[in-house]
């Protein structure tokens, strides 16, 4: 037993363990002082001049349960996006979609504010990892779509799936406790300034490009089957109205193609790069699988106990005419 808790230990990165302290470290200072909630987490009627709590907001949790499901999150998810996106774009990629989840969730409120004028609404403590997990779950769902995720051994979930399975689950709970501004707006914006940073600003050197142009990452992939023709038409004219597009590094400036303004890539580079990310994604799992094996002494194809924590299959292996560019 003891074995096993140390190999477990050593396969969490130490920025996911970083990030894991500072969750616990909020939920202590918060429990021992319980006024430090006033200008930790996300009070909108406080947010001036307490500006901090915009960013402050999304690493304090109030409840023992959430801080766990917190902690077992970010330690599992890190697992598989920090090895493909590296420590400084998994860094940096925590800290936008975390302030900007306060930020806009702000925004939110003080709208709610003028439409009601219930004065209660801009001292409702608002706080949570839950932004950065939905966007985490995003992580995932970029990084290797298709694979399955086993939950208590039973259960199995495509990983492109997960984000809408959260923002649903989060929806349904927080009707049922009247909780909607206290979780809904960290989730729903987590998952969205998550998937646009991905989508148009994450910067891919290895690819000399920015942001991810694959079909399979559109944003209408996080909503039912039947409504992707009118999500991509609405994206589309968005896309055009505000001028978002996928940006050309120098590498396929210089190869003469390009992408038109509304982000659509060519036929072709999104297969290609889908492809890429697949197999970082799948490098680093197997170096994962493989360190785990040395650990035990077991061999990398074998199954872990159940009580393991969620596992996450490796994804197929690509055909020759998918991978090529």
């Amino acid at each position: 037993m003891e074995g096993s808790t140390s190999q477990l230990n050593f396969n969490f990165t130490r920025l996911s363990k970083a990030l894991a302290g500072v969750l616990c470290l909020g939920y202590v200072v918060q429990l021992v002082v319980p006024t430090a909630r006033h200008y930790l987490t996300l009070v909108p009627g406080r947010t001036i001049p307490c500006v901090w709590n915009v960013f402050t907001a999304g690493l304090v949790e109030t409840d023992i349960f959430r801080l766990i499901l917190s902690l077992v999150g970010v330690l599992m998810l890190a697992k598989i996006v920090e090895p493909v996106w590296g420590s400084k774009g998994f860094l940096l990629f925590t800290a936008v979609v975390n302030f900007w989840t306060g930020f806009s969730t702000f925004v939110l409120v003080y709208l709610l504010f003028t439409i009601d004028r219930k004065g209660d609404l801009l001292y409702t403590e608002i706080c949570g990892f839950q932004g950065v997990f939905a966007g985490l779950l995003v992580g995932l769902k970029q990084t290797m779509p298709e694979n399955d995720v086993t939950v208590m051994a039973y259960v199995k979930f495509r990983a492109k799936h997960l984000p809408a399975i959260f923002n649903l689950l989060t929806l349904t709970g927080a009707l049922l406790l009247g909780s909607f501004i206290k979780t809904v707006p960290f989730v729903v914006f987590g998952t969205y300034i998550s998937w646009f940073y991905l989508r148009f600003f994450q910067s891919k050197p290895e690819t000399s490009l920015q942001g991810d142009p694959s079909d399979e990452f559109r944003f209408a992939t996080f909503f039912p089957v039947a409504l992707h023709p009118v999500i991509d038409r609405i994206a589309g004219l968005c896309s055009q109205i505000f001028r978002v597009g996928l940006q050309q590094g120098p590498a396929r400036a210089d190869s003469g193609t390009s992408l038109p303004l509304n982000g659509a890539p060519l036929p072709g580079s999104d297969a290609a790069e889908a492809a890429r990310r697949r197999e970082r994604g799948a490098r680093a799992l197997e170096e994962r699988l493989g360190k785990k094996a040395t650990a035990s002494g077991q061999s990398p194809n074998r199954s872990p106990p159940l009580s393991q924590p969620p596992d996450i299959e490796a994804p197929a292996p690509q055909e020759a005419g998918e991978s090529a560019e």
